[in-house]
């Protein structure tokens, strides 16, 4: 395949990925594609150019008539033509934006309707680890303390990203990393953050909320790329203890400095 044909496969291909980031199907994309690159189209031009049957195409066409993606036309042969995208992506916008209203209004107060009763123990491995974590910082209101055995530049952005949202609500965040020789690369974190160094790390990772509940995991073998295990508990009493333990460490470790 030659270069020219490869840049237009690959700004089709991007094209038809901004159409589904806009809500539409594949099958919704692809044809609203043809009659966008045509600006006036018949069912039979279109499916000569992506070859869909003539049933398909009419019961597509008619979810985009409905949505007012596209316009009839001529009648004899009956035509469409598109929607201006410009149009399309300002009505999509307005509709999320309607909707996130509503989440943060009447759809939130449904999730505080009911405490949630949490288990008090769970046994999480691999990437439902870090899929915990995320949980317990989107539930931290005061605290968040954290053994960082695994490097910034190996956690995950989706935690990362945890610990930036709590640090702009407000929580105490307090994260304690392994003093290597090496480099910290703290660009994925964003936010007001207590940051230390140890020797004393253990190989094992914690997180602490609230001095409430925490989470413990680590590698199943030591110096191995062998599974993550982790357990997580909520439970005040061990969740103190574990808070007096990252006290002491924190307490005689070095203040890190970019």
């Amino acid at each position: 395949m030659s270069r020219v044909k490869q840049y237009q496969k690959g700004e089709f291909e991007e094209q038809i990925n901004t159409l589904k980031k806009l809500g539409f199907t594949n099958d919704e994309a692809l044809i609203y594609h043809v009659i966008l690159v045509s600006k006036e189209c018949t069912v039979g031009e279109i499916s000569r150019s992506i070859n869909f049957s003539r049933s398909k195409i009419y019961g597509v066409i008619d979810n985009l008539l409905s949505e007012g993606i596209v316009v009839e036309g001529s009648t004899h042969p009956k035509s469409y033509y598109p929607i201006d995208p410009r149009e399309i992506a300002e009505k999509r916008l307005k509709e999320i934006e309607g909707a996130a209203q509503e989440a943060q209004s009447d759809l939130y107060k449904l999730y505080q309707s009911k405490k949630v009763d949490y288990l008090e123990t769970l046994t999480v491995k691999d990437m439902e680890i870090f899929s915990q974590v995320v949980s317990m910082c989107g539930r931290a209101k005061s605290s968040i303390d954290v053994i960082a055995s695994i490097l910034p530049s190996e956690m995950p952005r989706n935690v990362c990203r945890a610990f930036s949202d709590a640090s702009g609500r407000g929580v105490k965040v307090r994260l304690l990393f392994p003093n290597k020789e090496t480099n910290l690369d703290l660009s994925r974190l964003e936010g007001l953050f207590e940051i230390r160094l140890s020797s004393h790390i253990p190989p094992a990772g914690v997180i602490l909320i609230d001095e409430t509940e925490f989470c413990v995991g680590g590698l199943d073998v030591p110096d191995s790329n062998n599974t993550l295990l982790g357990m997580w508990m909520n439970q005040p009493d061990l969740a103190r203890l574990v808070g007096l333990i990252f006290n002491n460490i924190y307490e005689s470790s070095e203040i890190y400095e970019s």
